[in-house]
C-alpha cells in the first residue's frame, strides 16, 4: 500500500474476493499484510474488529481515510505563512530608526 492510496488498496482484495471466490480470514490476512506501519498501528487500536470481511475492510478503509485526513491537515498547516514574520509597519529594524539612535 502506498500513502494516500487507501481506496485503491482496499478495492483490490474486494475485487479479488469476487473474482476468485476468496472470503473470510484469507481476505483479512492479505489486507493486513499490505498495509503501512502507520495504518497498522491505528488499526490495532480499533478493537474489536468486525467478523464479516466486508465490514472489516470497510472499517480498515475508514481508518485509512482518518489517517489521510490527519496527514493532509498537517501538510496544509505547515504550508501556511508563519505569523512570527516581521510586519512592514514595524520600524525597529529600519535604517531610519538606526540613524536616529546614532544622532542621540
Amino acid at each position: 500500500m502506498k500513502e494516500g492510496k487507501v481506496n485503491r488498496f482496499i478495492d483490490e482484495p474486494i475485487h479479488l474476493a469476487a473474482v476468485l471466490g476468496y472470503n473470510g480470514e484469507f481476505v483479512k490476512d492479505r489486507s493486513r499484510m499490505g498495509i503501512t506501519d502507520v495504518l497498522n498501528a491505528a488499526w490495532s487500536m480499533k478493537t474489536p474488529h468486525p467478523v464479516a470481511y466486508m465490514d472489516y475492510l470497510d472499517l480498515l478503509r475508514q481508518t485509512g481515510h482518518q489517517l489521510e485526513d490527519a496527514s493532509n491537515f498537517r501538510t496544509q498547516v505547515q504550508k501556511e505563512p508563519h505569523s512570527s514574520k516581521r510586519i512592514k509597519s514595524d520600524h525597529r529594524h529600519t535604517s531610519e530608526k538606526r540613524g536616529q539612535r546614532k544622532e542621540k
